[in-house]
């Protein structure tokens, strides 16, 4: 959707950065959090994970779009790199709104307890979660019978596992099974230690230029479903700031289509990339955050995948979610 064509020089990098607002590094709050005296929190704490491929939360780091969307708030921009960690983080209260959680793991934390819904969508990117190998013995999925896998269980990339072996008549337990993040997995297939790997965005791309391939992704399999999510209380008491936060988010997307090349190359220099990789891998992706009927079906086939493989045992009202 933002894909655009990206030449090698960051000559135009220069320019891009001078538009945009300096802000400090992200730190972590902890505890409950102070309110004013009209009961409107004295501070926001919002997750800044810009990896795998989270551009619009690279944008608004550099743009400063946090603290311009919340004025007169202290912001707190909170580090974590998995969708787990953000969710056991808004679980404890340690943050308030997280982007970029999976609709695997949104619906594992909420099964497990966690009070929590949706505040839009994140991203959508069923490309950018694939199966990748390699071994030259390895040419389909059902090749990988017997031999070792790793990759995060649980996750939105293991959905596209399983589905893609299922397809081929192959069980999950045909395969060992190595359960680690998705850096650590790519490591370890560079490093020959496993036979396949499942990656998202950019870590698929890295791979693919170090010799390995893609043997199956999220096309006809999953919609790629990301999030941007909240504690329902917090979102029932703070409507308003419910509302700034998605104003922002959807000025950075009119900048995203108005200024594709600068975004692109934003993403390159956050995830290393060469910008016409980065540009590439941005066409993967939908950013589009208003929730669809086709997400919320999405939502639902995710929720059978983990009960029937026994990843969540409690049934998950997925239209609560939405509410």
């Amino acid at each position: 959707m933002f894909g655009v064509s990206v030449g090698k020089r960051f000559l135009g990098f220069a320019l891009f950065v001078s538009i945009f607002v300096a802000v400090s590094s992200p730190s972590v709050a902890f505890g409950a959090q102070k309110e004013t005296k009209k009961g409107t929190p004295a501070e926001i704490r919002i997750s800044a994970w810009k990896l795998p491929f989270n551009v619009p939360v690279m944008i608004e780091l550099a743009r400063g779009s946090h603290r311009r969307a919340f004025p007169g708030m202290k912001v707190r921009e909170v580090d974590m790199r998995t969708g787990p960690s953000l969710m056991a983080a808004l679980a404890a209260g340690e943050v308030d709104i997280v982007q970029g959680v999976g609709d695997a793991a949104l619906l594992v934390a909420v099964s497990r307890g966690v009070d929590a819904c949706v505040v839009a969508v994140n991203s959508r990117s069923p490309r950018a979660f694939a199966v990748v190998t390699n071994n030259p013995g390895v040419k389909l999925v059902s090749d990988l019978r017997g031999r070792k896998v790793a990759g995060l269980r649980g996750s939105v990339v293991h959905e596209v596992f399983v589905r893609a072996l299922g397809e081929k008549g192959v069980k999950e337990s045909e395969v060992e099974f190595f359960p680690m993040p998705i850096p650590q997995a790519s490591a370890a297939l560079l490093a020959g230690k496993v036979d396949a790997a499942l990656l998202v965005g950019s870590e698929i791309v890295r791979a693919e230029k170090a010799g390995a391939r893609v043997i199956a992704d999220g096309r006809g399999r999953v919609r790629g479903l990301s999030f941007v999510v909240a504690r329902r209380e917090f979102v029932e008491k703070n409507p308003e700031l419910i509302r700034a936060f998605l104003r922002m988010r959807r000025e950075t997307l009119a900048f995203m289509r108005s200024d594709g090349e600068a975004s692109a190359l934003l993403a390159a220099k956050e995830t290393r990339m060469e910008p016409n990789d980065a540009a590439r891998v941005m066409g993967w992706y939908d950013f589009d955050c208003t929730v669809t009927e086709a997400d919320r079906r999405s939502m639902a086939r995710t929720k059978r995948y983990l009960i029937d493989h026994r990843i969540i045992a409690k049934n998950v009202d997925v239209e609560s979610l939405f509410e």
